[in-house]
């Protein structure tokens, strides 16, 4: 019994010291906020000027559109029918 009390106490000490390797891993990594490019950062382009874009838009195409009851605003459920665009267009 003494046996198996000793071997939780000491996976359950493993799990603990694994847990805080990972998180002092993730709170020193370096990441684009600290001002550093990420290699895996991708930017999508405005799809009309090519500046980075900010948000979807519906471009009002799809044979199926949907209204919003709510809004009144027209939808697609098709995700081709959206296009990026920068926060000017």
């Amino acid at each position: 019994m003494n046996d198996n009390l000793t071997l939780i106490v000491v996976l359950v000490s493993v799990i603990h010291v694994a847990v805080l390797v990972i998180m002092v891993w993730i709170r020193v990594r370096r990441t684009e906020g600290d001002g550093l490019p990420a290699a895996s950062s991708k930017a999508t382009p405005c799809a009309l000027c090519g500046e980075p874009a900010t948000d979807w838009s519906y471009d009002g195409l799809d044979p199926n559109e949907q209204l919003d009851p709510h809004s009144g605003r027209a939808w697609s459920a098709d995700a081709t029918h959206y296009r990026p665009l920068c926060a000017a267009h």
